[in-house]
C-alpha cells in the first residue's frame, strides 16, 4: 500500500469516526454550541492595547536609568596603581644602589639575629 492510499484510508476512517461522534451529541448540546460566540471576548483582546503603554513607559524608564548611571560615573580612571607601584620600585632600587652597606649588613650575623627575634 502506498503512502497516498494509507493517507486516504486514514482520512476516510477519521471522517467516519467524527461523523459518528457528532451523531451521538445531544440536540441540546448542539443548540448550545451553535449559539455560543465563535470569537473570543473583547476583554481578552483589550489586554495588549491597554497594557502596552505602561509596559513601554516602564521599559523606557529603566533604559534611561541605566544610561544615566553609565554617564554619571564619568570616564574610567587612568591606571594609576601600576604607575605608583613602578615609582615605588624605582625608589627602592635607588635607595639600595645608594647604600651598598645594606647588603653587607644583611649578610652579617646581626641581621640574622634580628630576624630571629
Amino acid at each position: 500500500m502506498s503512502n497516498d492510499n494509507r493517507d486516504a484510508s486514514f482520512d476516510a476512517a477519521m471522517r467516519q469516526l467524527h461523523e459518528s461522534a457528532v451523531d451521538r451529541v445531544s440536540g441540546r448540546t448542539r443548540l448550545q454550541l451553535q449559539q455560543a460566540p465563535r470569537t473570543t471576548p473583547a476583554t481578552s483582546r483589550a489586554w495588549p492595547q491597554r497594557h502596552a503603554w505602561p509596559l513601554a513607559a516602564s521599559f523606557a524608564a529603566v533604559l534611561a536609568l541605566m544610561i544615566g548611571m553609565q554617564l554619571g560615573n564619568g570616564p574610567a580612571p587612568a591606571p594609576a596603581a601600576s604607575a605608583t607601584v613602578a615609582d615605588a620600585d624605582a625608589e627602592i632600587d635607588a635607595v639600595l644602589d645608594e647604600n651598598p652597606d645594606l647588603y653587607v649588613w644583611l649578610a652579617s650575623n646581626d641581621a640574622y639575629a634580628l630576624a630571629m627575634d
